[in-house]
């Protein structure tokens, strides 16, 4: 998934609107929107294999850094 950050997002004048006066945060709708992309994204990565070296170095860790 690839995000494009050129985009603008314009103010919601809709009838939720008036549940977040300017100012005071954004929209619930928003709110929600912003949440599921962000969502989407990071289930993405979760999925992905845990590489190799990285799975060492954890277990280094676990056993408090004693080779």
């Amino acid at each position: 998934m690839t995000v494009d950050t050129t985009k603008r997002v314009e103010r919601h004048d809709g009838p939720d609107a008036a549940e977040s006066p300017p100012g005071e945060g954004m929209s619930p709708d928003l709110q929600a929107h912003i949440g599921r992309q962000v969502r989407a994204m990071f289930d993405e990565v979760a999925e992905e294999p845990i590489p190799d070296h990285l799975l060492r170095l954890l277990q280094d860790l676990d056993r408090g850094g004693e080779k």
